[in-house]
């Protein structure tokens, strides 16, 4: 009898180590909620000749999309989920009632591995260069942090997880004087959560929803003092929002949670047709309104597109990181906003806006030198010249916050970002960048870098 049962034994260990490849040869499709990063099926003969990575590619293609992989996913974090307060994804954390909170704010919520101070000062830097810039084109700028979701519901974060610093990178830019105009969305999120039983932000999912946005189009709209639209009607509650937690989640079911959509003018159009609010460029109309604008911003601004085109006669979105200030130049707007989520605030520090920097009249005194060795690297883009250069003592060059080129009696103030080609690493490189008409001589140009309240004359190594 215990032989039989062995031989079954081994008949099912063997049988359900099959199932998955039977299913994936007779083509089985199983449903996946999460296709954000998976492998495709390789090729056999590319470019004419045999793929020699086809045996470790179809190795990625198989991991990703065996059969029944995502209904057994599914299931393991379900019972993780449930039985245990714990995610099985890295991605996502399991929080308490139903919340599900991004793994990457975690940092942001604990308060550590936070910007320096002399980061902070650099992004400062980077704000007054654009702000420069947009204020010599009659544009008025903002800058809009959207709080992350730990941030205004930190009581709902796993209780084992307890905060360790005292200040995230958020709240100490609101305590900065910012070189372009702030508006501050997470003291009126908090106090309308303290005061109102609605939810801002989704169970399942990373972004606000439709109502935390409009808490966020409104003090908007007030710090540009224009007037918003009336959405003091209740909403009405769909549910048909599948958040993307979720689906990172529980990749083969359908988490639906509600979603609520206030009554709308639906006065303004799309200039062209979309796939979806993620798209790259967006552009809306609506000649029952007046003023322009322009965003620069991320996925959370999806939910604030429809009241923002009601209350705007032309606006235009852009999610292109870096900035491309080079798109904007045949449009007319009175005002721009860069919109950016907390989590995501150190990439302002690692990727350069292509903005044509433009040479005034030398205003820096002769003052004292400081050696430092420096690579740099020119190149033709988007019509301008591109110089990207970093300095090779990182330690040295912590407190470095502005820099000046200049060249005979004329300066350009370079953006204090060396442009490491990842901006999504979290690893902020010390250096330079700077987009110009005219090519620079770097044998002609004086290197000047700002360190404690004090401007240094580089002499390079």
């Amino acid at each position: 009898m215990k032989r039989y049962l062995k031989i079954a034994f081994c008949f099912l260990i063997f049988g359900s180590a099959l199932v998955p490849l039977f299913g994936t040869v007779i083509g089985f499709d199983s449903l996946n909620l999460d296709k954000s990063s998976l492998a495709s099926m390789p090729v056999l003969i590319e470019n004419n000749k045999i793929n020699g990575k086809y045996t470790s590619q179809f190795d990625d293609f198989f991991t990703d999309q065996f059969s029944f992989r995502t209904y057994l996913i599914t299931a393991y974090n379900e019972i993780y989920a449930r039985w245990f307060v714990q995610s099985g994804n890295d991605k996502v954390i399991v929080g308490q009632e139903g919340f599900l909170y991004f793994e990457e704010t975690l940092d942001d919520y604990l308060k550590i591995n936070q910007l320096s101070d002399y980061d902070l000062m650099r992004l400062n830097e980077v704000l007054r260069i654009q702000q420069k810039y947009l204020q010599s084109e009659g544009i008025q700028s903002y800058f809009v942090v959207v709080p992350n979701k730990a941030t205004i519901y930190p009581e709902n974060f796993p209780h084992q997880i307890r905060s360790i610093g005292t200040q995230s990178n958020l709240d100490r830019i609101r305590e900065m004087n910012l070189n372009m105009n702030f508006i501050d969305l997470k003291e009126s999120l908090i106090n309308q959560k303290s005061s109102g039983d609605d939810l801002l932000y989704h169970y399942q999912d990373s972004h606000w929803n439709n109502i935390g946005a409009a808490m966020g189009y409104h003090q908007i709209m007030k710090s540009l003092n224009k007037e918003s639209l009336l959405l003091d009607q209740q909403p009405v509650m769909i549910k048909n929002w599948q958040g993307d937690l979720a689906r990172m989640l529980y990749p083969s079911r359908s988490t639906l949670e509600p979603q609520f959509y206030f009554k709308l003018p639906d006065k303004f159009t799309f200039t062209k047709a979309i796939r979806t609010l993620e798209d790259l460029q967006i552009e809306s109309v609506n000649s029952s309104k007046e003023g322009n604008l322009i965003m620069f911003r991320d996925s959370f601004a999806n939910a604030l597109i429809p009241y923002i085109s009601e209350s705007f006669s032309q606006v235009n979105y852009s999610r292109l990181f870096p900035y491309d200030y080079t798109k904007i130049n045949t449009i007319s707007a009175e005002n721009l906003i860069i919109e950016i989520a907390q989590r995501n605030i150190n990439w302002l520090l690692q990727a350069t806006p292509i903005l044509e920097v433009k040479g005034y009249e030398n205003e820096i005194s002769e003052t004292s030198t400081i050696s430092l060795e420096i690579t740099m690297e020119q190149e033709k883009k988007s019509d301008l010249f591109y110089m990207n250069a970093r300095f090779t003592d990182q330690r040295i060059s912590e407190k470095i916050t502005a820099v000046r080129l200049v060249e005979g009696n004329i300066s350009f103030d370079a953006f204090p970002i060396y442009q490491d080609g990842n901006f999504e690493d979290e690893i902020i490189e010390k250096g330079f960048s700077i987009y110009t008409k005219e090519e620079i001589n770097p044998n002609s140009m004086s290197i000047y870098v700002y360190i404690d309240a004090q401007w240094f004359k580089v002499v390079n190594n």
